[in-house]
């Protein structure tokens, strides 16, 4: 072998001995890019592990303020929180939620109006409400018109919470779209708390639907839920429970008309008789009343 052959033998040898670290290298170069890009979603997998197994509430908190800290970037561990088994933990993913505003986040919440958990899907409302995205609103009109009644009364209540004058108006217009009976049951509770005149134009087309409705008012599913809990805490005397959850009225609406008729009746301060099984001259006797008072109102300057 010659000199000048020995010599390029030994530059292929060392290309070949040099060629695997430079992939190592490289592939080092770009995990530490990778982990730099990625630091903040591969950290919020961490928080969201944290938030599910921390024994201590002090743990928990922590975990979850580093995550609503992250904002979008900590998508991957609020996903992770959203699609768990456990309703306690797509809770907290959704608390998580109120904090981030993007098309995802909205995306997000809108999906967990039909979680099957109802503390999520008031949750859920409740950050659509803080979040006032109007783009939010043909698919809480969608959901209320074709979901079923547990994602139409969490559509309600998110646009109850808006507070804008686009979510009164889309309020407004579902009271002429037929659905379920326990749909207009969380429609009429929305209008009411609301309580414009606009709310009780609405409220005076429910009046002929005389469908029954046996869905509790919403102030007897707020005690139903929380009044024995504050009573085992002696926040609350158990005799005044008792009394609290005893219905004030002679005859609780039993039908949806009657429901809206109870809901105008609060809302305009005028209570004059309706029940469905009137005459209906009667219940137009009645209704109009109630459209005086609104022709009045929207007659003022």
């Amino acid at each position: 072998m010659s000199v000048m052959d020995g010599q390029a033998l030994c530059r292929r040898v060392c290309r070949a001995a040099y060629r695997p670290a430079g992939l190592a290298l490289a592939v080092t170069l770009l995990a530490c890019v990778g982990a730099l890009l990625f630091r903040t979603p591969l950290r919020s997998r961490y928080w969201a592990w944290q938030v599910a197994r921390s024994a201590s509430p002090d743990g928990r908190a922590a975990a979850l303020t580093l995550l609503c800290n992250a904002g979008d970037a900590g998508r991957w561990g609020t996903a992770t929180l959203l699609a768990s088994s456990d309703p306690e933990l797509r809770q907290y993913g959704v608390v998580v939620l109120h904090h981030v505003r993007s098309d995802w986040s909205r995306r997000r919440l809108l999906d967990r109006l039909t979680d099957p958990d109802a503390d999520v899907r008031e949750l859920a409302a409740l950050g659509l409400a803080i979040h006032r995205d109007p783009a939010a609103l043909p698919e809480l009109r969608r959901l209320y018109c074709a979901g079923d009644s547990a994602a139409a009364g969490a559509a309600c209540l998110a646009l109850e919470r808006m507070g804008t004058p686009e979510a009164e108006a889309a309020l407004a217009e579902l009271a002429g779209q037929w659905v379920e009976a326990a749909s207009r049951a969380a429609l009429i509770d929305a209008l009411e708390s609301v309580g414009s005149v606009r709310c009780a134009a609405a409220l005076l087309k429910l009046l002929d639907d005389h469908r029954p409705c046996t869905v509790a008012m919403r102030a007897e599913r707020f005690l139903e839920r929380f009044a024995p809990l504050a009573a085992a805490h002696g926040l609350v005397d158990g005799a005044m429970l008792q009394a609290a959850t005893r219905p004030s009225a002679p005859r609780r609406p039993g039908t949806i008309a009657e429901r809206a008729a109870a809901a105008l009746a609060g809302l305009t301060g005028l209570g004059p008789s309706f029940a469905s099984d009137m005459s209906e001259e009667e219940r137009e006797t009645a209704a109009s009343v109630w459209r005086a008072w609104l022709e009045a109102r929207l007659g003022a300057p």
